[in-house]
């Protein structure tokens, strides 16, 4: 079958297919204007800013203010003397300045056998050792104590010696031979003292045959003319540890002031004594001597 050139038949032909409408032409792309701050604020960058400033500011601050202090401080290397407004050609005061010692003004100062450290004074001020001319002085420690009963204590006070003796009967003293270059003697009662070796109940203390031993009272100067001034006062027999001891002066704080056999000014110190009425007594011992 063959087909016959005409005219197409309109019914028979299809429709031309329509073109897709071409797309719209796009815009230029466009940065969007950034958004006002907010009134009153300051911009962010600002924050930025000053946390970096602040802490630069306190450093300098801090560095500055160490170096104004090492421009004020004294040198490395200048001695204490740098500070004294006297110059460098001032003496400085040497250490012992400040406490003379006896020795400074030609006294010599020495200890006596035994031991030679000796404890604060109890009225708060030591004794005066400064000797006249023509004695020195000397520094030791003495002590009594109730010999037993049949016996007698006696005291060199030149040297602090202690030294018990044997008697004929209790209350009995030494003889003239044993006392000849002793001060004081420590002697037990016969009443209240039993057989011989007992302890005894009371025990007085007394000077020697011919010796000047006085009390320098407690509070009173403690100096070689005082001493050798309550030497001349003298006592009788004292038994202490009760209210005729403390009558007498003989306490804590005062002193047992004697002109030795040889002529030495000795100053015993009552410095620790017992509650006892035997008591023991002790204390340092200054003894000015003839040199």
């Amino acid at each position: 079958m063959t087909d016959t050139v005409g005219q197409p038949d309109p019914g028979r032909v299809p429709p031309r297919p329509t073109e897709p409408p071409s797309p719209p032409p796009y815009a230029p792309y466009t940065t969007p204007a950034p958004a006002p701050a907010p009134s009153g604020h300051p911009p962010r960058w600002a924050w930025w800013v000053i946390g970096i400033v602040v802490p630069v500011v306190g450093t300098v601050a801090t560095l500055f203010a160490a170096s104004a202090k090492n421009d004020t401080a004294t040198p490395s290397g200048a001695s204490g003397a740098a500070t004294s407004t006297a110059g460098p050609s001032a003496p400085q005061p040497s250490p012992s300045a400040s406490s003379p010692s006896p020795s400074a003004s030609g006294t010599k100062v020495a200890p006596l056998p035994g031991p030679s450290s000796a404890s604060p004074s109890p009225s708060g001020s030591g004794p005066d050792l400064t000797a006249p001319a023509g004695y020195q002085t000397q520094q030791g420690r003495w002590g009594i104590a109730p010999p037993p009963c049949g016996e007698t204590q006696l005291v060199d006070l030149d040297a602090g010696v202690s030294t018990s003796v044997k008697v004929q009967s209790t209350g009995k003293g030494a003889t003239a031979e044993q006392t000849a270059a002793m001060e004081l003697e420590y002697r037990p009662e016969s009443f209240g003292c039993g057989n011989t070796g007992d302890a005894p109940t009371y025990v007085k203390l007394m000077t020697t045959t011919g010796r000047q031993v006085g009390v320098l009272r407690a509070g009173q100067p403690q100096t070689f003319e005082s001493c050798r001034a309550a030497a001349g006062t003298g006592f009788g027999p004292v038994q202490l540890g009760g209210s005729d001891a403390q009558g007498r002066g003989i306490v804590k704080g005062a002193a047992l002031c004697s002109v030795t056999d040889r002529g030495s000014v000795a100053m015993a110190l009552v410095e620790e004594t017992s509650k006892e009425y035997s008591p023991t007594v002790s204390g340092r011992l200054v003894v000015w001597s003839k040199g």
